[in-house]
């Protein structure tokens, strides 16, 4: 087990100020890093606590003496040394968990993805629904065009036809009427025989 003590423990311990140890311990070529080793604790005793009060350079005026310690007092060798441990979270600890506790907001949880796909089966099926409509309007339309080409040629053989019928009924017409003048005619000369003539009404 390590005997190292902090440099702050060490002086707070001593009332030493700790500026003064650390350029000290520093200056003697101890490592102050991983703490005070007994060798550095024992080198700082020695010189700042051991030695006359003359000798000591940039301590506190006000730093306890040996010579004012009462007897039976504790010294450095009797405190115990600090055990250090390496903190953990402990077991079953949860950050969301406080992080919900102390902030209450979550994200909307939506699967995005999820909706660029839905979204993808959507145009597709709306595209195809398009297509479908565009193939029956091409459809229709080609049968509308189909149709009026068709009635636009009944319509001229219709009208070329009737045009002949007309003719052909305003030269029967014309007959008809030329045979029926004759036959009035002759149905005139007809009656005509059974009128007595003047040679006979005068007898």
């Amino acid at each position: 087990m390590s005997n190292n003590i902090s440099l702050s423990a060490f002086c707070n311990a001593h009332d030493l100020p700790k500026s003064s140890v650390h350029k000290f311990l520093k200056a003697e070529n101890f490592d102050t890093s991983q703490g005070l080793t007994p060798e550095a604790q024992s080198a700082a005793i020695a010189y700042f606590l051991d030695a006359p009060a003359s000798t000591q350079e940039g301590t506190d005026s006000t730093a306890i003496r040996p010579e004012v310690l009462p007897d039976g007092f504790w010294q450095s060798t009797a405190l115990a040394p600090v055990e250090s441990r390496e903190l953990a979270l402990p077991e079953g600890f949860d950050a969301a968990a406080m992080i919900r506790h102390f902030d209450g907001v979550m994200g909307q949880a939506t699967d995005t993805q999820s909706l660029v796909a839905i979204a993808k089966l959507a145009i597709t099926a709306a595209d195809t629904a398009m297509d479908q409509k565009l193939s029956a309007q091409r459809q229709a339309l080609n049968q509308a065009e189909q149709h009026q080409a068709q009635l636009a040629a009944m319509v001229a053989e219709a009208k070329q036809d009737m045009k002949v019928k007309a003719l052909e009924a305003r030269i029967l017409a014309e007959r008809q009427t030329s045979q029926t003048r004759q036959a009035e005619q002759v149905f005139a000369e007809l009656m005509a025989l059974g009128k007595p003539t003047i040679q006979e009404e005068q007898q």
